[in-house]
């Protein structure tokens, strides 16, 4: 009989098994990275470009590029694409971050001769047609004044603001006046200069069948495509706002969103891997300090979480809720006071283990399966970085002290470092 008031006994993994990506270049030089592995016959292709919101000269350029080359093509509608794709049972997608954009296709590989066509024109042939220009310029904007109603929107645009001004290019955000200064013409002039092939990127993963490389070939290792001079964006330096505390104001508010904010590092750079530590033992998981004090303990919130993310050129530290408008004031009190126990207290051998297992077991998850490693590979674009990122990784989690926690804490839970951002009444 299974005793059910003892834990069961658990057991750190040693290493990570991380499918290794076998490398190959098309006739006309375009790079792929081939992820083999997995127990069914489908496959995932990313064709990638530099084309995201630091090459775009305006606001919702490099997003209404990437959305709008999938409705239309000279030899396609956005019906005729839409509905072979659905025919084969594929899944055909774009997606747009600040230095990249990308073109995904899911499909079972025995239909990969079918759907690649679709995925060329995609990616060669768009038209950008006026008609399907303006629906999508319509559908945005109402998408984006719904948004502006919900705090937690304003405060994380607020944050992006102060973390960086609309000088660069992470900071640059959105507002309602841009969707009337975008036309078709700026979108086939982005196209253009950066969708060609020799800016293009490819990783396959899954089971791609013995005829990928000639089919990928067949569709994309041609001279039939344009190409361009690749540009390098200079981006200004980094530099947030004087001030640290800021109000965007929404009267009818029933909450306030709260963003705790502060300029962090990347993933290239040394305190990058054990920030990671750090961050999840303050509020990077359902168990974290910050989890327990302000929704268990004070009942403040339904959710908190402190998160890290890095970009290219820099990298943010932050703490994310909403409470209560009249418990705001508590709430980012209780943050703060969170910081200074993790700067002056070691944490407890107790809770280090158990983030530890935590951490490697979501590390395991994350790398589980051709389709999780390609996204791997891909999250390293633009950094000195390999798939031994993870590796190092694993052993980091396994031997980071406390002490090191507690200085790494030191170094950049200070609260004078932060922007407090509230958005409501």
């Amino acid at each position: 009989m299974i005793n059910r008031a003892e834990a069961p006994t658990y057991k750190q993994p040693e290493k990570l098994n991380i499918l290794a990506a076998k490398e190959f270049k098309l006739q006309n030089g375009i790079p792929v990275q081939y992820i083999e592995g997995g127990t069914q016959e489908v496959c995932k292709i990313d064709l990638i470009f530099p084309a995201g919101v630091v090459q775009s000269h305006k606001p919702l350029l490099a997003s209404f590029t990437s959305n709008l080359m999938l409705e239309g093509t000279e030899n396609m509608t956005s019906f005729e694409i839409a509905e072979k794709v659905d025919y084969y049972g594929a899944f055909l997608a774009q997606s747009t971050n600040y230095h990249h954009s990308q073109v995904t296709l899911y499909t079972l590989t025995k239909h990969l001769d079918k759907l690649l066509p679709v995925l060329e024109e995609v990616v060669k042939r768009p038209v950008f047609s006026q008609h399907e220009f303006d629906i999508y310029l319509a559908k945005k904007k109402q998408d984006f004044l719904v948004d502006s109603e919900k705090v937690k929107t304003l405060a994380h645009r607020k944050s992006q603001e102060i973390l960086f001004t609309n000088a660069h290019p992470y900071g640059r955000v959105a507002k309602v006046h841009h969707f009337d200064e975008i036309g078709v013409e700026d979108l086939k002039d982005f196209y253009k200069k950066q969708y060609a092939s020799n800016l293009c990127e490819v990783i396959v993963s899954g089971r791609g069948g013995d005829k990928l490389e000639s089919f990928l070939n067949q569709y994309f290792g041609g001279d039939d495509w344009s190409v361009a001079a690749p540009e390098e964006p200079k981006l200004p330096e980094v530099k947030g706002e004087a001030r640290r505390f800021f109000l965007v104001e929404k009267a009818d508010a029933k909450q306030s969103a709260i963003k705790i904010v502060r300029n962090s590092v990347t993933k290239d750079h040394e305190d990058y891997l054990p920030l990671q530590v750090l961050n999840t033992v303050f509020g990077g998981y359902f168990g974290s300090r910050l989890m327990t004090n302000l929704r268990e303990e004070k009942g403040l919130t339904y959710g908190i979480s402190s998160y890290t993310i890095s970009f290219i050129e820099a990298g943010i530290f932050g703490v994310s809720t909403e409470v209560v408008a009249e418990k705001r004031d508590l709430a980012v009190s209780e943050i703060f006071a969170e910081m200074g126990k993790m700067q002056n207290n070691l944490v407890s051998d107790e809770e280090l283990s158990r983030v530890k297992n935590y951490m490697l077991g979501e590390l395991q998850r994350n790398l589980d399966g051709p389709f999780a490693v390609s996204d791997a590979y891909r999250g390293l674009m633009g950094f000195k970085s390999d798939i031994s990122f993870y590796h190092k990784f694993t052993e980091l989690v396994k031997n980071i002290t406390a002490k090191e926690i507690q200085t790494l804490a030191q170094k950049y839970l200070n609260p004078q470092d932060f922007y407090t951002v509230i958005a409501g009444k």
